[in-house]
């Protein structure tokens, strides 16, 4: 049988645009109120902090279609060790598994970060990350999941804390309404499983 496969007919995508052509094979996409899990992936680095006590507040503030998640620790921005031209906050927010298989607690991963935070930053039509740990600082942007310009780590007094706003890309995405129930819910359920964490969400249509 003659092969209607050619060197002229393949295409090499990024690992972000393969999860946004193909959805279903990362995640269940007709799974009820999946926007809403996909939104709470950006909570997976906070409750891995949240296991040893770094992390003690979170906020979720929701804006029509944007989403704005605040945490008072800071994603490591020290190089990573299996890939040091990165940082650690990028590999968890470029690769689909970087923050499953660069946690310090991978139990974390069945319960809160089951799809994950590189998957859910492909899946959306911006996001902008802004995170400050031990002293140092950065300014992340991306689109359709790629990282706009490069990564500049500086000095920073501020205290550490992270906030990453994004918005789930309806082109993509058959179901990118948010539900204030099921964000209400996944909220309580990080308050019960960590007792001394404080929780806030903001629900606005």
């Amino acid at each position: 049988m003659e092969s209607h496969f050619s060197p002229q007919n393949i295409e090499v995508v990024s690992a972000m645009e393969a999860v946004r052509r193909r959805q279903h094979m990362y995640f269940d996409t007709g799974k009820a109120d999946i926007a809403s899990e996909l939104a709470m992936q950006a909570l997976c680095h906070a409750a891995d902090e949240a296991m040893d006590g770094r992390c003690n507040t979170v906020s979720v503030r929701v804006s029509g279609s944007r989403v704005e998640v605040r945490y008072d620790c800071g994603m490591p921005l020290t190089p990573d060790p299996y890939d040091p031209q990165w940082t650690v906050a990028e590999m968890f927010l470029l690769t689909l598994r970087g923050c499953s298989s660069r946690k310090k607690h991978i139990e974390i991963g069945s319960e809160f970060c089951g799809i994950g935070l590189g998957i859910l930053n492909a899946v959306c039509s911006e996001m902008d990350v802004d995170t400050v740990d031990a002293g140092q600082g950065v300014h992340l942007r991306f689109q359709r999941g790629e990282q706009i310009g490069t990564c500049v780590v500086t000095p920073s007094d501020r205290p550490d804390g992270t906030r990453i706003e994004f918005e789930l890309d309806n082109s993509v995405l058959a179901e990118t309404a948010l539900s204030e129930t099921a964000l209400g819910a996944a909220l309580e359920r990080l308050a019960a499983r960590f007792p001394g964490i404080a929780v806030s969400l903001d629900f606005r249509r």
